[in-house]
């Protein structure tokens, strides 16, 4: 089975939605719902101090993470799929406006 993993990180123009666990969580289900990647399960974790989120979500073609470091104004993805029609600069289009920042840098590794 074909994989690819993609990690990467955003810089923000603003810190607060980076804190906000439901901001974060409406994004990446509106990233998830325009990539036609299925969720199947989600968790997360809120940090105080330093602030931060990590989410999490379980796709049925496998994962999405993304972490933010808030003070930092950066938020790292983490995403592993086997779905063979994912468009990668679509993706990180999506994650890029959304998030209403830049792609500082993205790498790919692909399972063949």
């Amino acid at each position: 089975m074909k994989g690819v993993y993609l990690i990467g990180y955003i810089e923000a123009k603003e810190e607060k939605p980076l804190k906000s666990v439901s901001k974060i969580r409406y994004t990446i289900l509106k990233v998830c719902k325009f990539m036609k990647l299925n969720m199947v399960k989600e968790n997360f974790h809120a940090f105080k101090n330093p602030y931060g989120i990590t989410y999490c979500l379980i796709l049925s073609q496998s994962h999405f993470i993304i972490h933010t470091w808030p003070e930092e104004f950066k938020i790292f993805f983490d995403v592993f799929t086997c779905n063979k029609q994912l468009n990668e600069e679509k993706l990180v289009r999506v994650l890029s406006k959304e998030f209403k920042g830049k792609v500082k840098e993205i790498r790919r590794i692909e399972h063949k």
